[in-house]
């Protein structure tokens, strides 16, 4: 299954603002390699970091380098973020989307209310690290 996961649960999971559910799929993901193929543009990197103390953002990138690799931003076809864009989401939200459409992911993990509402016709999932944890259960 390949994920995107979205700036704000790499947060909640990696510093003392903790989530317990974004804990737990970053915890779910770093045990089941086979199962989930972790995608990740730059952008979110340095989102990131911009949102880290320096030892938060060493782990973080620490097990991001086990993972997976990271995707330059200009790969992803501006065509597609611009849909996003004119389909009613921020110039930001509409990026990770078009990214996450453009490695075809099966699930966007996102704690942003933005994208929780607005959820059109997207070709991927967009769960709350909660419900993503209740989504592999059923699995």
């Amino acid at each position: 299954m390949r994920l995107v996961i979205d700036t704000n649960v790499f947060i909640y999971a990696f510093t003392t603002t903790t989530n317990p559910s974004c804990k737990s799929v970053i915890n779910l993901i770093a045990e089941s390699p086979d199962k989930f193929k972790l995608r990740i543009p730059r952008t979110i990197i340095e989102e990131v970091r911009r949102n880290m103390i320096p030892e938060s953002f060493q782990e973080f990138f620490g097990f991001i380098s086990e993972i997976t690799s990271i995707d330059e931003d200009f790969f992803v076809p501006f065509e597609i973020a611009f849909r996003y864009e004119r389909g009613g989401l921020k110039t930001a939200d509409a990026f990770i989307a078009a990214y996450a459409e453009w490695v075809g992911a099966d699930i966007l993990v996102t704690e942003n209310r933005h994208f929780l509402k607005h959820n059109p016709e997207l070709p991927f999932k967009v769960l709350t690290a909660d419900n993503c944890l209740k989504f592999n259960n059923k699995m």
